[in-house]
């Protein structure tokens, strides 16, 4: 590249003919740590530094640490929302569901900071652009479980749809904390059986 070529050329701004796509790793690298750490506690060059890009980079994909967080969240959720309509039981939808939780485990811990907790980052988007469809599947499935009879009739939908959320998605908030004070991490046998045991639980519950 000549020098006339290198000034022209916006400082961060790939190479033509770049094989990886940095703003892909971006987004990878950025997920377990502001799982791990929180959205205010994070910073641009630590997002860089795990995604082996340049910090400089990191600002040319996304206008700040508040785009980064926003597309992680997106990419996460974008593969299940694309599956919504295909479970057509509830025990269906559960399975999918926790499949789709089971490949990226750090979700339910930046669920818990980002849109649960008070304050959280995510909480406006959520509630905008993904809550009103996963929600929505929630209930739907379970206004059918009613109809088949396999549900009681005056359970109460959102209630159960909360509960059912939470049986599912507490092993893995619980399971940093459990393999550092058991020397044993939930294996993903161990989190089928979760799953597994939340159904069963569940249904015995809620057709009582």
């Amino acid at each position: 590249m000549s020098n006339e070529s290198q000034k022209n050329r916006r400082v961060g701004r790939p190479r033509a003919g770049t094989k990886t796509d940095a703003k892909a790793l971006i987004i990878e690298a950025a997920g377990p740590i502001f799982s791990r750490q929180g959205f205010a506690a994070t910073r641009i060059a630590e997002l860089a530094k795990a995604a082996g890009v340049t910090p400089a980079m990191v600002h040319y994909y996304f206008d700040g640490k508040e785009q980064v967080l926003v597309a992680v969240f997106e990419a996460a959720f974008a593969p299940l929302l694309a599956k919504l309509e295909e479970p057509t039981s509830l025990e269906a939808w559960v399975e999918t569901f926790h499949a789709h939780i089971m490949g990226i485990r750090w979700m339910p811990h930046l669920m818990l900071r980002e849109v649960i907790m008070e304050g959280g980052y995510l909480r406006d988007h959520f509630a905008a652009n993904v809550a009103p469809r996963l929600v929505g599947k929630w209930l739907t499935l379970l206004a059918l479980e009613k109809q088949a009879g396999r549900l009681r009739s005056d359970a109460n939908d959102f209630r159960h749809a909360v509960l059912l959320m939470g049986l599912l998605l507490y092993p893995f908030v619980v399971a940093p904390a459990s393999g550092a004070l058991t020397g044993m991490p939930f294996s993903d046998e161990d989190m089928v059986g979760f799953r597994d045991d939340a159904i069963r639980l569940f249904f015995k519950g809620a057709k009582g």
